[in-house]
């Protein structure tokens, strides 16, 4: 009797061993393909990002290039006298830049703009009033567009699509599709001067970019939104520096060509 009893207590402790093993093993299955599919699904990406450069539709951020070329770009002009500065070293150098201009400040500064248009330096739109595009209705994220647009081209800018770039870069797939069937280029950067970091001398900033800086990089920096003479003296400290590593500058346009 007493081993019957036994028996039966070890068939018990068994059929609840293997009642809960069997979860544990499903889990794990299930995770196992979870995993599965998320590298497959990642290497499908990785190929359609190569074959479709669809990685663009987010944003250019920098030029798919072996020559040492590289755009210098400036936010949140136009900006006295820190525009203005900005114009005399690059014209010392013989070197053109992209400035990505804010609406607003276009309408308190359109000689500046002028002055670029005339220099030959490239401009491009910031939006209208700087405030973020993320997650706003279709209408709003137009008019920000159009009205900079409007105004770069009534100052002589002739680009056919001038190209753009949200405020601190933030952008989602609702403003990336608008860009794409506005055929402008929507550019962004893959070299971060951190410019905008009050503890940064110039020196700081002029590392950043010299250290960091390759074949087709796009630099952000920013001539607007403070005092920018850090960023002044960091950008000839960039250009000959840059130069004397047989470095050409060129404009976002040019370098994307």
């Amino acid at each position: 009797m007493a081993s019957a009893i036994n028996c039966g207590n070890l068939t018990s402790i068994h059929f609840h061993a293997r009642s809960s093993f069997h979860p544990a093993m499903r889990i794990g299955k299930n995770l196992q393909k979870f995993l599965l599919f998320t590298i497959a699904l990642f290497f499908a990406a990785s190929l359609l990002i190569n074959v479709t450069k669809f990685h663009n539709y987010f944003g250019i951020n920098r030029a798919d290039t072996q020559e040492k070329v590289v755009a210098l770009t400036y936010d949140d002009g136009p900006y006295p006298p820190y525009t203005n500065q900005l114009l005399d070293i690059l014209d010392r150098y013989r070197v053109k830049a992209t400035f990505f201009e804010i609406g607003r400040n276009i309408e308190k500064h359109p000689e500046i703009v002028k002055m670029i248009v005339a220099r030959g330096d490239e401009l491009a739109n910031h939006s209208y009033s700087h405030k973020d595009m993320m997650f706003k209705p279709r209408e709003y994220l137009l008019s920000e567009i159009e009205k900079t647009d409007k105004l770069l081209q009534e100052l002589g800018v002739k680009q056919e699509s001038i190209t753009f770039r949200p405020p601190w870069g933030r952008r989602f797939v609702g403003l990336s599709y608008l860009v794409s069937q506005m055929h402008k280029k929507l550019i962004m950067w893959d070299v971060d001067s951190q410019d905008y970091e009050k503890t940064h001398t110039a020196d700081d900033i002029a590392n950043q970019v010299i250290n960091n800086v390759r074949s087709g990089s796009i630099v952000v920096m920013h001539d607007g939104g403070g005092d920018r003479s850090k960023t002044v003296l960091a950008t000839e400290i960039i250009v000959k520096s840059l130069q004397s590593k047989g470095y050409q500058f060129k404009t976002v346009s040019e370098l994307l060509k």
